[in-house]
């Protein structure tokens, strides 16, 4: 298993941050340009419920996970594809923050498996590929751009 993982201190309380990052249809605004075009379900208007069916347009790629969980400190998709050979579990965690007074640590990680894997590892061939940096570096930006519009300066 490969593992990304980063964090932001975000000052507003997590279900702020959750509830703006629910609010999937804003994407365009505080987050243009970046990694995530847009998350949504399969199907308008859905419940975002365990099992749902999603479809969600990333910078390069549109994949179509099903949501595993959500819930007020998780929202967690998984999916595979190329034929299962690489598969990803994409968790967002809102937790109330011990170095921030009234804030939340926002946690953005992913989790991959399956035989592909290994392209998102820090060996010589991945790093050559890049996908993990590039990947890592989308992470970020969102998580900067999420972080200025929970704090009203996006």
């Amino acid at each position: 298993m490969y593992h990304l993982h980063t964090t932001i201190e975000i000052a507003a309380p997590p279900s702020t941050v959750r509830a703006k990052f629910l609010d999937f249809s804003q994407i365009p605004k505080y987050h243009p340009n970046g990694f995530f075009k847009s998350i949504a379900p399969l199907v308008p208007g859905q419940p975002l419920e365990p099992g749902l069916k999603m479809h969600n347009e990333l910078d390069g790629m549109t994949i179509e996970p099903v949501l595993i969980e959500n819930s007020p400190s998780v929202f967690r998709w998984g999916g595979s594809g190329l034929l299962g050979t690489f598969k990803g579990e994409h968790i967002f965690r809102f937790e109330p923050s011990s170095q921030t007074q009234g804030g939340t640590t926002f946690t953005h990680e992913e989790k991959f498996t399956g035989l592909l894997s290994f392209i998102m590892g820090s060996n010589v061939a991945a790093n050559s590929i890049g996908l993990r940096a590039s990947t890592q570096k989308g992470f970020e930006k969102y998580n900067v751009d999420l972080k200025k519009w929970c704090e009203g300066s996006a």
